[in-house]
């Protein structure tokens, strides 16, 4: 017998609604956009109405042209970071963002059966912090590795994080599990590593729901959400 000693979760559309830090991001833009007199009127309408179209790339130009506002690259630099810190000279913000209630639920059941739990979680340094930070994560679970510090070559897929973590609570590859969305690029590394097969979330609002997963056989089991993770994990440690 194997118990599950570790399980990892990624963040976005895992344990956090990743369209709910988009709006939260989108407001933050906005609210500059307007105290600095860029533009008379809010635009976070736009901005959401924009990526529900599938715009992902060159938002901020795309709406502020729309305004009759150059989207000089200094100007949607300031956008870039506003959006993913929350902060401004015109003050900060907090994002307005929740766990799951399922996450919420299956974090404190998983730290009462003993099992430790962290996060492994990609992309820009500043917005991840800025999630953890807003959802208390670092009281929560045992540790929270954000890729990006080490530097966006060490981003999922690549082990570094996987092998890390066992490392640094002494257990086997095989003790730990990951829990994530995204089957381009979460479930290579915990493999690689010599991680248990992976649990895969498919959030009704999650962005890569219907992505296709490659290869079956890094995944143990797919879930619409994590309300009986923890008796997942249970039966799993028993069965070994």
């Amino acid at each position: 017998m194997t118990p599950i000693r570790l399980v990892a979760f990624d963040l976005d559309d895992t344990l956090v609604s990743e369209r709910a830090f988009v709006a939260s991001g989108f407001r933050a833009v906005s609210e500059y956009l307007v105290r600095a007199g860029i533009v008379d009127r809010p635009v976070a309408r736009d901005l959401q109405a924009a990526f529900d179209a599938g715009v992902r790339r060159r938002t901020f130009d795309h709406v502020l042209e729309a305004r009759g506002v150059e989207a000089t690259g200094d100007l949607v630099r300031t956008l870039v970071e506003v959006y993913r810190s929350h902060r401004s000279p015109y003050g900060d913000r907090r994002p307005d963002i929740t766990l799951y209630p399922d996450a919420d639920r299956a974090l404190a059941d998983l730290r009462a059966a003993g099992v430790r739990t962290a996060v492994v979680s990609d992309g820009p340094l500043v917005a991840q912090q800025a999630k953890v930070e807003a959802l208390d994560l670092a009281r929560r679970l045992d540790a929270v590795v954000l890729t990006d510090a080490w530097g966006s070559e060490f981003w999922k897929p690549h082990p570094r994080a996987f092998l890390w973590l066992a490392d640094r609570f002494g257990l086997a590859p095989g003790q730990c599990l990951y829990v994530a969305d995204n089957p381009a690029k979460d479930f290579e590394g915990p493999a690689r590593a010599g991680w248990h097969a992976s649990v895969r979330v498919r959030r009704s609002d999650g962005l890569h729901r219907d992505d296709p997963l490659a290869d079956p056989g890094r995944v143990c089991a797919t879930v619409e959400g994590l309300a009986d993770l923890p008796g997942f994990i249970e039966s799993l440690s028993r069965s070994g």
